[in-house]
């Protein structure tokens, strides 16, 4: 039995954290775009209703003095952004929080006025929307934490001046809504972008295995291979170019014991571990949720359809919560069971090798249909449930008896 270490996702392996970092930058500036036209475009809007209404404002110079500040946060931002790497420094991003503050402060007390006569807020509810502008370079919580500030803010600032008038309230929870819908939804976008990039390379990442042979090293092992090949050439090299004495000291000659002794071990286990052990240890959602029970290695007698049919309805069981955004987490167990005995009556049948799936945390509706046709790939299934857990019985088939 094989039970992978606990993990978190994302959490990818050293073989695929280059790859994640530069398709999360990529995606990361297509948001970018999107965001900066979004915001600008609020901001505009927030600037119109201000000029419109300019002869309500109690105390108009400190309102414009908020406007100042504020696009002069958004010039030295847009003039330094092309010059910062991916994420936004803690300096500059806080530093703005704090000149944001007092812009929100400059735009209450220049609105202020008792009932329900004040002039609209602006300035600060445009601060929202320059929280929207930093959503893609600065994580969640950087972000959400202002913007929940921001609104508490602007309604206790509705509250205190004191809304006699019902049909004020709808303006009011309209300006909350203006201030702190922007950022929280840019927040979640670009958690969803980050999740679906992460899936999709951990997806891409398994079926690379289905065509591996059998039983071989995985990605992770053939880093490892590639290090002691080359400190091995080097080795050699010395000898041979006589930089290296012989006989061996004692510590070059332990060196080259421990190179050996790993290439040994490495041989060995690839001749033990399947591409079904790979594809599931060096998985960053599989690894965590998958139990995989194959100690005679028959996950290498799959052929290649059934591979991907089987690693297909395996990764669709378990990342379906998290493509969903759901809180609840789900297991499984993969047991591949020694196969029977061909028919001796007609040996073309083949010989039938037992699959089952027994996954927990599954609802009776909330498979995805693409995980049944993956299955009809491996052969015939029978599913049952039993409270949360969907056992999944499956009768793969080889049409060449001698593999088994």
């Amino acid at each position: 039995m094989t039970r992978i270490p606990e993990q978190t996702l994302p959490h990818p392996t050293s073989a695929t954290a280059s790859t994640t970092s530069e398709r999360d930058a990529l995606g990361r500036a297509r948001l970018d775009v999107g965001f900066n036209v979004t915001a600008l475009a609020l901001i505009a809007y927030q600037f119109v209703v201000m000029t419109l209404n300019l002869g309500s404002y109690t105390v108009l110079p400190l309102s414009l003095a908020a406007w100042a500040v504020l696009i002069a946060t958004l010039v030295v931002a847009l003039i330094l952004h092309p010059r910062m790497p991916g994420e936004l420094p803690d300096w500059l991003f806080y530093g703005a929080l704090v000149l944001w503050a007092l812009v929100v402060a400059l735009d209450i007390t220049g609105t202020w006025s008792a009932g329900d006569a004040g002039a609209p807020l602006t300035a600060a509810v445009a601060v929202g929307s320059a929280l929207l502008l930093c959503a893609p370079v600065r994580p969640p919580r950087d972000i959400v934490i202002p913007a929940v500030i921001l609104g508490v803010a602007l309604a206790s600032a509705f509250a205190l001046r004191g809304q006699h008038d019902v049909s004020a309230l709808g303006p009011a929870f309209v300006t909350i809504a203006l201030s702190v819908a922007p950022p929280l939804l840019g927040v979640q976008i670009v958690r969803s972008l980050r999740t679906l990039v992460q899936l999709e390379l951990d997806l891409v990442q398994v079926q690379s295995t289905v065509s591996a042979p059998p039983y071989a090293v995985g990605m992770m092992a053939s880093e490892e291979l590639a290090r002691l090949d080359l400190a091995a050439e080097r080795l050699l090299d010395g000898v041979a170019t006589g930089r290296t004495p012989l006989p061996l000291d004692d510590a070059t000659a332990s060196a080259a014991a421990s190179i050996a002794t790993e290439l040994r071990l490495h041989l060995i286990q690839g001749r033990r571990e399947t591409w079904l052990y790979h594809a599931i240890t060096e998985s960053a959602l599989l690894g965590p949720s998958v139990t995989l029970n194959d100690p005679e290695g028959l996950a290498g007698l799959l052929t290649r359809d059934q591979r991907d049919g089987l690693l297909t309805a395996v990764w669709l069981l378990i990342s379906d919560p998290v493509r969903q955004g759901a809180v609840q987490t789900r297991t499984l167990q993969l047991d591949l069971i020694r196969p029977s005995a061909p028919d001796a009556l007609d040996p073309s049948a083949g010989a039938r090798m037992p699959i089952v799936i027994s996954a927990t945390g599954v609802p009776r509706n909330g498979v995805d249909p693409a995980a049944w046709q993956a299955i009809r790939k491996v052969g015939r299934h029978v599913e049952s449930f039993s409270g949360s857990t969907l056992r999944i019985e499956i009768d793969s088939l080889s049409h060449n008896p001698a593999d088994f």
